[in-house]
């Protein structure tokens, strides 16, 4: 394209250079002006069809959106400055100067036209596809965001943000009726980056300013709950949040995906909040995150309930720093796997006995004061139901617990591995016994090929040499 752009203003200089004849005046500008003419229809065609039918596909805000796209802004104004070029010759003498000049923008126009058509009919039919408009939304967001920051039109940026939030969570719903995965998970993942935009805005004079003024509601949410989220100034955190957690109710079992990435996006934004003090926006993602356990209880739903798991896991970590709330929802997350367990979701307690197990092992890894209280707090009851003589999770417990104390002394958490020991081991012929099957079936990969992937009481090289050495010492 660039190539053809430089041979049309080659072109164009020497038709101003060596002047106008009598052919280019009289014949060759009017097959110029009828070919830009065809042009213009083709081009006029091609965004009547293609703008309307994306917006009938995902949202009728799109329509809005392409209309000032710079593609087409430039487009429909190089050929209505073509139009009138065309016409004004029609008005100036064949000698006059001006006749040059117009002549030569014309050409200058139609070269460029031409050489640019391919490209223009590519560029607006990639508006059909999500990972080009799903972009410009967020952008458009996070420029409203930057003007309620620099304190610009308030009462018009908050309202076209939450008009932006709106569209990508109309557009996710939209794409879960119909089984687009990928358009749902650009959805999220718009909705994601807004929310750290607004989270990241959270703190200063302007940002109270805009928060202060018109909140806004998902519907449902009753005065008493909207008088708080107002007062503490968190409506805009909860107001995403809650278009969240709408999409994953509407999704179904063969959607997995969908609630593991957004419980992913919980965690990302749990932690920004969490950095900035925010302790009322932490809240409502820990609430979001219980909201996202009772939907898999009620549905009972094993593989979404692993995968939020796994996230309240990493959320536990994301908020070590805080003792208090991090047990607290270490607390919630085995709460939620005995209703899973009473429900008859088989394996979910299980799966939350390993993962505090993991959980003891990565708090473990910083701070071994963290893991030591989880264990005595939160996993280690649960932990000890598990090991009671009549308990189905019999054999899950003891295999966590090996794999914690034996990975722990591996990696020299021998505060981690003590309260281990004196809680559980202490009992050494049954030790032996059980670190011996455990190590006879060790291996790294599931027997099937889930969303883990991995066994949950696999032990590393090192844990399984220390655990040999203690068996040869018997």
């Amino acid at each position: 394209m660039g190539a053809g752009f430089m041979l049309a203003v080659g072109l164009t200089i020497l038709i101003g250079v060596r002047g106008v004849n009598q052919n280019l005046d009289s014949v060759t500008m009017p097959v110029a002006g009828r070919t830009l003419n065809q042009f213009m229809a083709i081009v006029l065609t091609c965004i009547a069809l293609i703008v309307p039918l994306t917006a009938n596909l995902y949202s009728p805000k799109l329509v809005t959106l392409y209309v000032r796209h710079p593609l087409i802004v430039v487009m429909l104004s190089v050929l209505l400055a073509s139009q009138i070029l065309c016409l004004l010759l029609n008005f100036v003498p064949a000698g006059h100067r001006l006749n040059r000049a117009f002549t030569t923008l014309v050409s200058l126009i139609y070269l460029s036209v031409m050489v640019g058509a391919l490209p223009f009919l590519y560029g607006i039919s990639r508006f059909l596809r999500p990972d080009f408009f799903m972009p410009m939304l967020t952008k458009k967001g996070i420029a409203n965001l930057k003007d309620l920051r620099d304190g610009r039109k308030v009462e018009f940026n908050s309202e076209n943000l939450i008009e932006t939030i709106d569209v990508v969570a109309n557009i996710a719903l939209t794409g879960l009726n119909r089984g687009d995965r990928q358009l749902v998970l650009l959805a999220l993942q718009s909705l994601n980056v807004l929310l750290l935009e607004i989270i990241g805005n959270g703190g200063g004079a302007t940002a109270m300013t805009w928060r202060s003024g018109r909140p806004h509601f998902i519907p449902g949410v009753v005065r008493e709950g909207q008088d708080f989220l107002t007062r503490e100034r968190v409506w805009p955190e909860a107001y995403v949040l809650g278009q969240g957690l709408k999409i994953m109710e509407a999704s179904e079992r063969r959607q997995q995906e969908m609630v593991s990435e957004f419980a992913s996006h919980l965690v990302s934004s749990a932690g920004l909040a969490f950095a900035h003090g925010q302790g009322q926006v932490v809240e409502l993602h820990v609430m979001s995150f219980n909201a996202l356990f009772r939907r898999a209880v009620e549905s009972k739903d094993l593989r979404r309930f692993q995968n939020i798991s796994y996230s309240g896991r990493l959320l536990v970590e994301a908020l070590q720093e805080d003792p208090y709330r991090m047990l607290e929802v270490a607390g919630h997350i085995i709460h939620y796997a005995r209703l899973a367990h009473r429900a008859g979701i088989p394996n979910a307690l299980e799966t939350v006995i390993y993962d505090m197990g993991e959980l003891a092992l990565s708090l473990g890894s910083p701070v071994q004061e963290r893991a030591v209280e989880l264990v005595q707090i939160c996993a280690g009851p649960l932990w000890q139901e598990g090991l009671a003589p009549e308990s189905p999770q019999r054999r899950a417990a003891w295999r966590t617990v090996l794999r914690v104390f034996w990975e722990a002394k591996a990696a020299g958490l021998h505060e981690l591995a003590d309260a281990i020991y004196w809680r559980f081991l202490i009992d050494e012929p049954i030790h032996k016994e059980q670190l011996e099957l455990l190590i006879e079936e060790n291996r790294e990969l599931h027997f099937e090929f889930n969303d883990r992937l991995l066994r949950f009481a696999f032990l590393s090289p090192a844990a399984v040499k220390a655990g040999q050495e203690f068996l040869q010492s018997w």
